[in-house]
């Protein structure tokens, strides 16, 4: 008795795993189609930078007048349903001694000080870093640019310092539980198109 013969046919596959393969490669997108998307969501991706940096510019300026004018250091953004998804609060900036003139400040101390290892010399006369930041650390716990001599209690002006902000104000926002998935929602509605206005407008308008 001859063995069976086992005749196939074009488009017939002899293996169940190579059809959903190749069903899978037709509906991969193309390299044509990847890089349309990348340069679509690159595009985005700049508009809403640029978009986030000029609202918070703006945020910054409002509540900086409301915390001056009202007292108020934080605001909830709400959406047009009436929800709250997040809040905004000011963060306070800081003030502290910043030297301005390190070689006045080592002559001052090589000269109050002599006999006291605090400063190098190579070009210029330096403070040694450990003694900066003790002396820096002082000034900032008294919010002036003075320190104590805790042997004789007198007290110094110190040259090459002045007490001046080292942070701006800021803000910063906190999302409420969920606040995300309503904001996505609400975007995918077309509830908020008003306030996307930044990232859909002409190139023209975009860069006005």
């Amino acid at each position: 008795m001859s063995e069976p013969t086992l005749t196939i046919k074009a488009g017939e596959f002899t293996d169940h795993d190579q059809a959903p393969a190749a069903e899978a490669d037709q509906d991969a997108p193309t390299l044509r189609e990847l890089a349309l998307e990348e340069a679509a969501l690159d595009l985005l991706a700049a508009r809403v930078a640029t978009a986030k940096k000029d609202v918070r510019t703006r945020m910054q300026v409002a509540l900086d007048a409301a915390a001056k004018r009202d007292g108020v250091e934080r605001v909830v953004a709400t959406l047009p349903n009436g929800e709250t998804v997040a809040t905004i609060s000011l963060r306070a900036g800081a003030t502290g001694p910043v030297v301005t003139d390190e070689e006045a400040l080592a002559r001052w101390l090589r000269q109050t000080y002599p006999e006291q290892d605090w400063t190098t010399t190579r070009i210029v006369r330096e403070v040694r870093p450990w003694k900066l930041a003790e002396l820096v650390a002082q000034m900032d716990a008294a919010q002036t640019a003075q320190i104590v001599d805790p042997d004789t209690g007198e007290v110094h002006d110190v040259p090459g310092v002045i007490i001046k902000p080292t942070r701006a104000r800021t803000h910063g926002l906190t999302w409420k539980k969920g606040g995300k998935e309503l904001t996505g929602e609400a975007w995918r509605s077309g509830a908020l198109r008003r306030y996307m206005q930044a990232l859909t407008a002409a190139p023209e308008e975009a860069t006005a």
